[in-house]
């Protein structure tokens, strides 16, 4: 596992083009997702009444809201507008897999300058198929699990701790997420596989290599997730005592470190993949 994810680091330091284009990429989704908080929430917010006011009034705040989140046409307009922007973020977040695992699949086998743009014309109707496959198993437990949460939430607006009974369920989806997103990532290296190893046939080939080598597999998304995690505290506690100009640089540094390391997972997962694929 640890020579994966060296040689995962060595591949991520040959594609920092791409870093920087998931940079930019998530860069940009972040301001649509804080211009929306900024118009939707931070109005709402301004209405809550002062802690002098009276617990009545909290409750009647409370009750409003309750009501508005069903029937206010402002929170539909809201939700069309999120959901046009989650279809646009569908329909470009395989293209930009399709251009990276390819540039990933011919490395140093190519004269190319930049695969990644041949990788988009090439992969993005399998990307794009694995892609929606990959978000219906993810969304297919929100038949069961929304309602359920639906109406914790709702109970939650009274007490904070009337929302315990959901931690499990959340819980529960997460981890449920992680595998599907970890099985569909080995089937995108296996569709995208070169010299005629690809297709339908590598897709499956790859899924059941993950499922063989799941324990490397764990591995590797653990010790990079707890490094995610480290550089995450370290920089959110550094932001908190170092105010002013040196707090904001490493405010607005961290997405870069986090693109950094989202590639650094792909790559070493790539690696782990190409080993054992070559060996079988």
């Amino acid at each position: 596992m640890k020579a994966k994810i060296r040689e995962g680091w060595f591949l991520v330091r040959q594609h920092m083009f791409i870093a920087a284009l998931l940079f930019l990429y998530q860069l940009v989704w972040g301001y649509f997702i804080y211009r929306m908080v900024h118009s939707a929430v931070v109005p709402l917010l301004l209405r809550y009444p002062d802690p002098d006011a009276g617990e009545l009034s909290t409750i009647l705040f409370k009750m409003e809201s309750q009501l508005s989140l069903s029937t206010h046409p402002e929170v539909h307009r809201y939700l069309w507008i999120m959901g046009a922007m989650l279809l646009l973020r569908m329909l470009l977040t395989p293209l930009i897999q399709a251009g990276l695992i390819y540039s990933l699949q011919h490395f140093n086998h190519t004269e190319e300058r930049i695969p990644f743009v041949r990788g988009i014309k090439v992969l993005w109707k399998p990307m794009l198929l694995l892609h929606f496959i990959k978000t219906l198993l993810l969304l297919l437990p929100a038949y069961w699990l929304v309602p359920k949460l639906y109406g914790i939430f709702l109970d939650g607006f009274h007490s904070l701790q009337l929302l315990l009974p959901g931690i499990p369920y959340v819980a529960g989806w997460i981890i449920y997420g992680w595998f599907i997103h970890h099985a569909l990532l080995y089937m995108q290296f296996g569709v995208s596989a070169p010299d005629g190893q690809g297709g339908a046939r590598g897709t499956f080939q790859a899924l059941l290599l993950a499922l063989r080598h799941i324990i490397s597999v764990t591995g590797i998304a653990v010790l990079l997730g707890g490094l995610h995690l480290l550089i995450f505290g370290t920089f959110t506690s550094a932001s908190w005592f170092l105010t002013g100009l040196i707090g904001l640089i490493l405010q607005q540094t961290y997405p870069l470190a986090r693109c950094l390391l989202d590639l650094w997972k792909i790559c070493a997962h790539f690696r782990l993949w190409q080993s054992k694929s070559s060996k079988g």
